[in-house]
């Protein structure tokens, strides 16, 4: 902890929090590059209300959830938090979730909602939409030997060399019941994300604290069909089938970071297959795809 609060490294930024967060503890050396602070929220920092619970221009960034809590993110590196009434599980999971996203965007990281794992070739990537098993194969893969490098949000830069690669981010993935009871997870959760939904999150000790080279990308979807299915993307519909899977992709503001975002897009589809992953969503079987990713992942080292 530091006199402020705790100090974290995640997404290879020095973060100081005044809440906990389940990221990784770091010294308290050296400016932070993230701040995250308890404070007033105002209730307009961008214009006409248009129905939406959140609020983009260049640099600034605006979210209202009711009875949560109001929060702000300014220039990807000052986080305020005015909690309302929701616990502190509620606060912490969109803290965790919109809010750090729009954070990294505006830092110029490109975001994709992706899990990912260490492999001996790089990090492989699984994207999807919410409820597609992406942090359910991650944590099935954990099992088998593979190291965690990012559960849900999966940030991307370019390296010197101009190849993509992936944030180290949180020592933990967050599981639904039924995930929790497939892969004997039970006595491995530390507690509910929120208030009566039924979704824990579950520290990880086999972690990845460096950032990695991208190997592959798995785009993951449940089907009707009762067999696990995969197909290799064409590199010409890869950009696309990347950008679809783009975290929170709304928030993104100002040609400057759309700019950032496309190159960064544009390197991963070009220098990383992309593969789709179905899987039959009845009966529920994730310790089947996690044989059959890691079959492949071990026959492509």
């Amino acid at each position: 902890m530091t006199a402020s609060g705790f100090r974290y490294a995640a997404y290879g930024l020095a973060v100081e929090s005044a809440i906990a967060l389940p990221f990784r503890q770091a010294g308290a050396e050296g400016p932070a590059d993230v701040t995250i602070r308890i404070g007033s929220v105002p209730e307009t920092t961008a214009p006409a209300d248009d129905g939406r619970p959140w609020r983009a221009v260049p640099g600034v960034f605006r979210l209202e959830v009711d009875r949560v809590g109001r929060y702000l993110v300014e220039a990807g590196r000052e986080i305020t938090v005015e909690p309302t009434a929701g616990s502190d599980g509620d606060v912490r999971t969109f803290l965790l979730g919109s809010v750090f996203g729009a954070c990294l965007q505006q830092r110029g990281i490109l975001t994709l909602h992706a899990s990912a794992v260490e492999t001996a070739r790089g990090a492989a990537l699984f994207a999807g939409p919410s409820g597609a098993g992406k942090s359910t194969l991650a944590a099935a893969l954990v099992d088998r030997g593979f190291r965690l490098l990012a559960d849900d949000v999966t940030g991307v830069v370019l390296d010197a060399r101009r190849r993509p690669v992936a944030l180290s981010a949180i020592p933990a993935v967050r599981l639904w019941a039924d995930a929790r009871e497939a892969l004997a997870w039970t006595d491995r959760t530390s507690g509910p994300t929120r208030a009566g939904i039924e979704k824990h999150v579950a520290p990880v000790e086999h972690f990845c604290p460096a950032p990695l080279a991208i190997h592959a990308v798995h785009l993951v979807r449940s089907h009707n069909r009762s067999e696990i299915e995969v197909e290799s993307v064409p590199r010409a519909a890869s950009f696309q089938a990347l950008l679809n899977h783009t975290y929170r992709g709304r928030f993104l503001c100002g040609p400057a970071r759309h700019g950032e975002h496309f190159r960064a897009l544009s390197a991963l589809a070009k220098l990383a297959p992309v593969t789709r992953l179905g899987w039959p969503s009845h009966p529920f079987r994730p310790l089947a795809l996690a044989d059959a990713v890691e079959r492949r992942l071990r026959a492509a080292a």
